[in-house]
């Protein structure tokens, strides 16, 4: 496969970084600002993928390089020719310290990308809202409800009680 790295779009490499990997045994699921550029149809864009997986670093780096994406310390990942960062963020899928279990698979042409659902997506921008104040996160949140159909949580122990 000849990849563009200059003109792919975040669903397209999300997809394609995604499918190499699980290729090689490592699964992983998408969280973050790349949710809500897919969920927002892009009225948000994000310029790095977090991709959440209990495979270790050490495990990633051969795979990342067959694709040119280098190991920039840690957890970082970037191609020269490409306009998007990976990250590794730590697992477990979480909210907080509420452990994600179930995600939507979206299915792309160059692969299906696991990720956060949209309900998920929008808890995580309103948990980064509460947590620093971040306007930003909150107005991501708005852009993914009003695109997408979200299921509320019908515990009262959810994000109301995170923000106290």
């Amino acid at each position: 496969m000849n990849i563009d790295w200059q003109k792919a779009g975040i669903k397209k490499l999300a997809a394609i970084i995604s499918a190499h990997l699980q290729k090689n045994g490592i699964e992983v699921v998408l969280v973050g600002g790349a949710c809500v550029s897919l969920y927002s149809d892009n009225q948000y864009m994000s310029y790095d993928i977090d991709l959440i997986t209990e495979s270790p670093i050490r495990k990633i780096i051969p795979v990342l390089d067959e694709l040119g994406f280098k190991n920039t310390g840690g957890r970082l990942f970037e191609n020269s020719q490409c306009k998007f960062l990976i990250d590794f963020p730590a697992p477990p899928v979480s909210i907080g310290d509420e452990p994600i279990s179930k995600f939507n698979n979206l299915k792309a042409r160059f692969g299906t990308i696991c990720l956060l659902t949209p309900t998920d997506c929008i808890k995580d921008r309103l948990a980064a809202y509460f947590f620093w104040n971040d306007q930003q996160s909150l107005d991501q949140a708005v852009m993914v409800a009003k695109r997408n159909k979200i299921h509320l949580p019908e515990k009262k122990n959810g994000l109301k009680s995170k923000a106290k």
